[in-house]
């Protein structure tokens, strides 16, 4: 990683992503870095929000990722119970945030999680668009991360268009749904460039200007002046990740291949040992 080696990307980024969540809004945590950042920014930053953990566990109980029990096992405390009709009502009256993970982000902004190739003959099929038009429709502020910063993610244009930027599709659509920012493992981007294209709010310590072009598949537009540094992580953001996610559930989002295969048998093992014992006695099936 691009980072002096005191820092740790997943820290970096988390910490970050949860200083941008502000207000009376329901957030939504779908991957295991969204979670953490919700987690983190109730805690620190913006103690008003409303965190979803999953819509069968409610909001505003604490998140902690895993992997052999569902997407998240919560906390004991009762949370508040919400329909998919309760979700899509916050998204419509502009209550609603979630960090989105797009497979490729273009420089205004349009976001895929489709397919990667051309749409009648994808190399790849992804998980379609699902939330993201409404989102990219009804929201004042919407908010992406991409984990590795490099020019199949960061593309001149998308191949297929599953959520709406600037530019031609700001047209019809107006303001609301506009991208807001963009963290990733490279730095902190917003969509104020010329024709609200992609710019650079700040980079990670470490990170220069020249890498950051580099890796990106079109040039970035950077303003006059000293580009800022991102804020690091505190002791007390790095304590509460930690204590979030003590099995380490979010390195898992960083990794591929053989390493990420090693990590997952042994988060599943020590999972099996330490939670199978305690989960029975408190979650859906034992209140």
């Amino acid at each position: 990683m691009p980072l002096v080696p005191e820092l740790n990307i997943d820290e970096v980024m988390i910490s970050t992503m949860a200083r941008q969540l502000t207000g009376e809004v329901l957030v939504s945590s779908v991957t295991a870095f969204g979670s953490l950042a919700a987690h983190l920014a109730k805690r620190l930053y913006a103690p008003d929000l409303a965190v979803l953990s999953t819509p069968e566990s409610g909001m505003d109980v604490t998140p902690m990722p895993t992997l052999t029990l569902g997407q998240f096992l919560t906390d004991v405390q009762q949370g508040i119970p919400l329909t998919m009709e309760d979700i899509f009502d916050a998204i419509f009256t502009d209550h609603f945030r979630i960090w989105i993970n797009p497979s490729q982000i273009d420089q205004h902004g349009n976001t895929n999680i489709t397919c990667i190739g051309d749409w009648y003959k994808p190399k790849v099929a992804l998980v379609g668009s699902r939330g993201i038009p409404e989102d990219t429709s009804h929201l004042s502020e919407t908010f992406y991360y991409i984990l590795s910063h490099s020019p199949r993610a960061i593309v001149p244009k998308v191949d297929f268009r599953s959520g709406a930027g600037n530019g031609e599709s700001r047209a019809s659509l107006g303001t609301h749904g506009a991208p807001t920012v963009l963290v990733t493992d490279l730095g902190v981007f917003d969509f104020r460039g010329p024709g609200g294209t992609m710019s650079v709010r700040s980079l990670h310590p470490g990170v220069t200007i020249d890498e950051m072009q580099e890796r990106s598949g079109f040039p970035i537009y950077v303003a006059e002046g000293e580009i800022p540094p991102t804020d690091p992580p505190t002791a007390k953001d790095i304590r509460l990740i930690a204590e979030a996610d003590p099995l380490e559930v979010r390195k898992l989002e960083l990794m591929s291949g053989p390493t990420a295969a090693e990590k997952f048998v042994n988060i599943y093992e020590r999972e099996r040992q330490t939670l199978h014992a305690t989960y029975p006695r408190f979650g859906r099936w034992g209140r």
